[in-house]
């Protein structure tokens, strides 16, 4: 039963990166039409909107004083490793990127030591190897990169995600997970609206911009954030930081896939090659046998 439910956990985290892989090459295009920093804010106010509406009465019944503050401490981290995340590629490659932001695989079990007091099983490291292999081969096979400001940004970004998933996995079991979730993307949709302004960023005019990049933006903002959150905080609810960030290696595989059938842009054999190791060892980790208790 407990291999079922670890399964069932596992696969919201998938989804969470069909979702967010789906909507890497959607994100390329809409934000062609729009500034930045009020891009983003529109995308996570929406998100936080949308959760606001469909369970404002469950998200009433969770705003208890013990929630702030980790709450508050969790938005903050997601808010700079987005922010970081994104700016990270005016400095560097995609290729680059996409490798180091796989890195939360290999975080997550020293915070999970630190921070929930819980080491590691030594067979747990074998999938993350595989992982991290295959994401190499996926993201940097067809050459090496150099390490930069760009690179240290996405290192950088690359750990406040392993800090949002430990967190969340060690706060959420006396959460609601839908109000973490609209409070993740309303904070930092604050922010992005702040820095926006504080740019003198303008928005277009609604019948200046395509209608596809409106398009865009309403399945960024309900699909990749408010529903995306959902999914990873119920997940992390039940399991542990490592696995989750293990499954979250699979998002550089579907934003390739969608990447093809979107844009036409094509994998190398190595690349190929390093999809298909990704999810081999993420399927592997997932069917491991749990260790019995003591």
């Amino acid at each position: 039963m407990k291999q079922k439910s670890s399964l069932f956990y596992g696969s919201l985290i998938l989804t969470q990166n069909i979702l967010l892989g789906v909507g890497n090459p959607i994100a390329k295009y809409g934000m062609s039409s729009f500034p930045f920093f009020l891009y983003v804010a529109v995308r996570f106010l929406m998100g936080s909107l949308f959760l606001i509406l469909l369970f404002h009465k469950k998200i009433l019944k969770g705003m208890k004083p013990s929630f702030w503050m980790p709450g508050t401490l969790i938005a903050a981290l997601n808010a700079g490793a987005y922010i970081l995340g994104t700016l990270t590629f005016k400095y560097t490659t995609a290729t680059s990127a996409g490798f180091l932001f796989a890195l939360p695989v290999i975080f997550t079990p020293f915070l999970m030591r630190f921070i929930s007091k819980v080491k590691i099983e030594k067979k747990k490291y074998i999938p993350i190897c595989i992982v991290v292999a295959g994401t190499y081969l996926l993201c940097c096979g067809s050459g090496g990169f150099v390490f930069g400001p760009g690179e240290a940004m996405a290192v950088t970004s690359s750990f406040l995600v392993a800090c949002v998933f430990e967190f969340s996995s060690h706060y959420l079991e006396h959460m609601e997970p839908l109000l973490l979730a609209a409070y993740q993307s309303g904070f930092t949709g604050v922010v992005c609206l702040v820095l926006g302004i504080a740019n003198n960023e303008v928005m277009p005019a609604f019948t200046g911009v395509p209608a596809a990049a409106w398009g865009a933006l309403v399945y960024l903002g309900i699909g990749c954030t408010g529903i995306s959150y959902c999914l990873q905080n119920f997940a992390l609810s039940k399991i542990d930081s490592t696995k989750a960030a293990l499954i979250m290696c699979s998002q550089p595989v579907f934003t390739t896939a969608a990447s093809f059938v979107l844009l036409g842009e094509r994998m190398a054999g190595l690349q190929t090659a390093g999809a298909v190791i990704i999810m081999g060892g993420i399927i592997y980790a997932n069917v491991m046998p749990e260790s019995k208790p003591g």
